[in-house]
């Protein structure tokens, strides 16, 4: 299992990002996702976290190579972005299994997670 991270940037007025009032919540993101997650993608887990500037996530993959679930990572966000009306405006800002992209603030702010059932698992 490889663990993604991605970053999703908001929407900005005037150069500032829209207040976390006015856009979509990290948790609804991360809904989000795993509704539209295919077979395919082989998503295990996902958790998102609200930042200033928009929302953090950590993607957590079953497949067979690193290159394998970063792509898969990339597509579904990018899937998300690109069907998801509520979405117009957000942008992919960086995703990857770059430790430095966000796993030190991880869980810093009360993220959310969600894990797929165990049962669903094979």
């Amino acid at each position: 299992m490889y663990l993604i991270h991605a970053r999703l940037r908001a929407p900005e007025i005037d150069g500032h990002p829209v207040s976390p009032e006015e856009r979509t919540s990290a948790r609804e993101i991360r809904r989000l996702l795993t509704v539209l997650a295919e077979p395919e993608d082989r998503l295990e887990h996902a958790y998102s976290e609200a930042r200033p500037d928009g929302v953090a996530l950590g993607l957590f993959f079953r497949q067979p190579t690193l290159d394998v679930a970063e792509s898969a990572a990339d597509r579904l966000c990018r899937r998300c972005l690109d069907t998801v009306p509520g979405l117009a405006g957000w942008s992919l800002a960086g995703c990857g299994a770059d430790l430095t992209l966000a796993l030190a603030p991880l869980g810093t702010l009360g993220g959310q997670a969600w894990q797929r059932p165990a049962i669903a698992a094979r």
